[in-house]
């Protein structure tokens, strides 16, 4: 059976890995004022500035997966909640809500069109591409090159999703989680 979709969805968390309890908690990171897009389950990096940006293909001061942004709108007063950073807003009091937890579990949609069961365990880096209007969904994948280095992201299977795990066709998702995260790191940025 096809998979639903071939379009990235990008860091979709799904559990912890392990046997804890996931309560799904999000943690607070400043953004940039006026700092560029973040879409909707972008992975997303501190910078030595110590706020959020999106991840490049190969960065690795990585935290979790964008759910939402709270700030003031400047132009209107308002307090605003998005479920993305728009690019360019003026907003000094801008904080990300992040799944941070380095143990969090994510499904990716993969760049490949087939898997083979020896990549589980391997690495690869994150291939970004920017959400769209209306939503700006992430539509970043996992790359097809694999390899036992270090990479962002550490393959733990396949997803279980009926709609994206048909391996044998374009489409498919992968169990992930953060292998270059900055809570699994020893040394600071």
């Amino acid at each position: 059976m096809a998979n639903a979709s071939t379009t990235g969805f990008g860091l979709r968390p799904i559990k912890n890995v392990g046997q804890t309890d996931d309560t799904a908690g999000l943690s607070e990171w400043s953004i940039a004022a006026s700092s560029a897009l973040i879409s909707h389950h972008d992975m997303c990096q501190i910078t030595a500035n110590g706020v959020i940006l999106v991840s490049g293909d190969t960065d690795a001061n990585n935290v979790g997966s964008l759910n939402g942004a709270f700030y003031t709108d400047p132009t209107s007063n308002k307090p605003t909640w998005s479920n993305y950073w728009p690019a360019s807003v003026a907003a000094s009091d801008a904080v990300a809500f992040i799944t941070s937890n380095p143990m969090q579990m994510y499904e990716i949609m993969s760049a490949d069109t087939s898997f083979n069961q020896n990549e589980v365990g391997g690495c690869a880096d994150s291939v970004p591409a920017v959400g769209v209007t209306p939503l700006f969904i992430s539509k970043t994948k996992i790359s097809a090159t694999t390899s036992g280095t270090a990479a962002q992201l550490k393959i733990l299977g396949v997803s279980r999703d009926p709609d994206h795990s048909d391996i044998t066709e374009e489409g498919f998702a992968l169990r992930v989680c953060i292998n270059e995260h900055l809570l699994k790191q020893e040394a600071g940025i």
